[in-house]
């Protein structure tokens, strides 16, 4: 069965200068239009990263977010807990093996990653996943 408000954008990435560039447009693009943005990654070298190319990019400026493991109310919240802890109807997903189905996500983002044969074997699973929960799945 389809489910219908819940969409799963999956990003053709084939180098990794093209995912970094991924996950800055879309926090961007949320933070702009004032919506919140959970970003969910698997390990704590995956959270210092993100964090860290948050601060830095875009060069002329910085894009506010906040690292939590707890309820926060920031628009954009980074975290390796596997719950919406800034309830956001945006979640980008770069945890690579867990999957977030939670079904209040308007848009999960994820990466259909070409970078490694190891990578691009999760993104297939991961993809299955979605498509079995009965997410609407779009690739770009």
């Amino acid at each position: 069965m389809m489910n219908l408000k819940n969409k799963v954008v999956f990003y053709q990435i084939k180098n990794v200068k093209t995912k970094l560039i991924k996950i800055i447009q879309t926090a961007m693009l949320h933070f702009e239009r004032k919506e919140k943005l959970l970003i969910q990654v698997s390990d704590e070298a995956s959270l210092n990263y993100v964090d860290q190319l948050l601060w830095k990019v875009p060069i002329e400026s910085f894009l506010p977010h906040r690292v939590s493991d707890k309820p926060i109310d920031d628009f954009i919240v980074i975290t390796k807990a596997q719950e919406n802890l800034n309830k956001a109807p945006y979640l980008f997903n770069l945890s690579g093996d867990i999957i977030d189905l939670d079904t209040s996500y308007k848009i999960i983002y994820d990466f259909d990653d070409f970078t490694s044969p190891k990578k691009q074997e999760k993104s297939k699973k991961r993809f299955e996943i979605y498509r079995a929960a009965g997410f609407k799945i779009e690739s770009n």
